[in-house]
């Protein structure tokens, strides 16, 4: 089997647009813990235009809009149209009025060159198929002198909420893991991120890491937040043989269990940031 990127797209559509709720229900206070601190070195401004790349249920869009009001305007983009109308409905509900959702591609995004003031993606690159094409396309609808606030998941060892699962169905179903598709800690490694975005043309890249300690009751509680997050690991789980499945939550409870402190379990995950000039 080889990579189909196309395919793959498809699959994120479908996945994340299903799992829209249910990602936002389990995901929303972590992912606004996550953003946070990227926001925080973005240093965003009143009257500034900011486009968020892959922008989910618009966790960061949401924190970034108040901070450029009144005369400025948040854009999020999404591939997936379930994450689009949840991010509205926030909105509406937030009652933020300069910000607009729409579905668009990372890797072709749908606006004139110089557009935005800043672009900001909270672990949307990993989600892309050709990372320095998606990397090039955020350069290119940037203003000169415009800035970029990017976040992704750091190795395996440090991404741990993460790598128990993407463990587990390495182990119980390496069919799942196809040569050449891009995987989720390819920006982990010290450098890779800097690199990246190096040759993609952007200047003053500052780095940091910052990891967040997920606190859950136990593995089941666990494994049910994972699930919940996952559009794609729901889509796997209803497409493998049921015992397959079953053994892939046995397993990943059994090693969220390793991380029990006290009443707890406490584990731990790491993401790297980055912010650059145009």
């Amino acid at each position: 089997m080889t990579f189909d990127a196309e395919q793959y797209k498809k699959v994120e559509r479908q996945a994340y647009s299903t799992g829209a709720t249910s990602y936002d229900q389990y995901g929303a206070e972590i992912f606004r813990a996550y953003a946070q601190p990227l926001m925080d070195g973005a240093g965003l401004r009143p009257g500034q235009h900011v486009l968020d790349v892959a922008c989910g249920p618009g966790t960061a869009s949401l924190l970034a809009a108040p901070l450029v009001a009144p005369d400025g305007d948040v854009v999020g983009v999404d591939l997936a149209p379930g994450m689009v109308e949840l991010a509205r409905r926030k909105a509406e509900q937030a009652r933020l009025l300069d910000i607009t959702f729409r579905e668009a591609d990372a890797e072709n995004l749908p606006f004139q060159d110089g557009s935005f003031d800043v672009v900001l993606s909270s672990h949307g690159l990993v989600h892309t198929t050709d990372r320095m094409k998606a990397l090039r396309e955020m350069w290119r609808v940037l203003k000169k002198g415009g800035s970029i606030a990017i976040s992704v998941w750091s190795t395996p060892e440090r991404s741990l909420t993460i790598s128990i699962v993407a463990k587990t169905i390495r182990e119980r179903f390496p069919a799942a893991i196809v040569p050449g598709a891009p995987m989720w800690f390819d920006f982990g490694s010290e450098g890779a991120l800097e690199k990246a975005l190096h040759e993609a043309n952007f200047r003053d890249i500052r780095v940091a890491r910052h990891t967040i300690v997920q606190h859950v009751r136990d593995g089941e509680r666990y494994w049910e937040g994972i699930l919940g997050i996952s559009g794609r690991l729901q889509m796997l789980l209803q497409n493998i043989p049921s015992d397959i499945a079953s053994n892939i939550k046995s397993d990943v409870v059994t090693a969220a269990e390793k991380f029990r402190a006290g009443e707890g379990l406490r584990i731990p995950c790491e993401e790297v940031m980055a912010w650059a000039n145009k």
